[in-house]
């Protein structure tokens, strides 16, 4: 396959990937009453368990540069995942999705400080208008623009996320092993144990999820976890990582919008305005990329 039409089936992987945790916003609001280390735990197990027995033959493949490479990635994806957990707890799940999902101004900016890469002017308005679309997006009518304890809460999973996506992306630009099956059983393994060990030290397996609530894990950690993060692992070799956090910045969109239908959230014309101009941004950088790659 052409390097061009990987990188465009990794951009759709990675656009399906950012609508899945846009699912995941809702789905956290709706069982938000269970302790936040029960949620990680169970999610991160069910993802875990499902990947290892699809791709069980594969295991044998596991190398010590793979477990580090797993280990680092899992202590990042936790830290998000308690920011993410416990803020939704605190503000509305439209507003979750927006605080929690920064990564496409933090990682061009975390690329410059720690690896002098420079913006391209392609990014830097991509990047402009989607800040735009994002802030007006955040806007919630009764809330205004303010910020609750909730909203500051989760923009530390956009810190963790964003570095999370960097070092992903240093991994398999050095061409080590990286094989995203791996990869993401053994960090989700490791996520898994570090909610298990938490919820216990805590006592959070105490609560008694009604089978509502167990229905939405299971879709958590089926689809917003087990399938989300395959599709991340596997198709960010494909894209840098500047792009990746606009593409991502679907999430909080996609997030918005079906808190908005799922859990009757109050969303206003500025909140979409603020939509249609993420998803333009997306369109501007991919149109644009796509037509530099086609003319090299």
């Amino acid at each position: 396959m052409k390097e061009n039409n990987k990188e465009i089936l990794s951009v759709s992987g990675l656009v399906v990937c950012a609508l899945l945790w846009g699912f995941g916003f809702p789905a956290l609001k709706a069982v938000e009453t269970l302790p936040t280390f029960y949620i990680i735990s169970i999610r991160f197990a069910v993802a875990a368990v499902v990947l290892g027995i699809l791709f069980y033959k594969q295991l044998k493949f596991i190398s010590r540069e793979l477990i580090k490479n797993a280990f680092i990635l899992s202590l990042l994806n936790f830290s998000l995942y308690i920011f993410t957990t416990v803020g939704i707890k605190y503000t509305t799940s439209a507003k979750a999705s927006f605080f929690s999902c920064l990564g496409f101004l933090i990682i061009p900016i975390l690329n410059l400080i720690l690896y002098k890469q420079k913006f391209t002017r392609t990014t830097a308005i991509s990047v402009f208008i989607c800040l735009a679309g994002i802030v007006l997006l955040s806007y919630s009518p009764g809330m205004g623009f303010g910020l609750a304890l909730g909203d500051i809460i989760c923009m530390g999973s956009s810190l963790t996320g964003s570095f999370s996506i960097i070092y992903l992306d240093r991994i398999s630009q050095k061409g080590e092993n990286t094989n995203p099956v791996l990869l993401s059983i053994l960090m989700m393994c490791f996520t898994a144990v570090w909610g298990f060990c938490t919820a216990l030290v805590l006592g959070d397996f105490t609560a008694s999820p009604t089978k509502m609530d167990w229905g939405i894990l299971l879709f958590i950690g089926l689809f917003c976890t087990c399938a989300a993060f395959l599709l991340q692992t596997v198709c960010q070799k494909y894209v840098p990582s500047n792009r990746v956090g606009v593409i991502f910045a679907i999430e909080p969109t996609s997030g918005a919008f079906l808190s908005v239908l799922l859990l009757h959230e109050r969303m206003g014309l500025v909140a979409i305005l603020g939509g249609i101009l993420v998803i333009c941004s997306l369109l501007y950088q991919e149109i644009l990329s796509s037509k530099a790659a086609a003319s090299d």
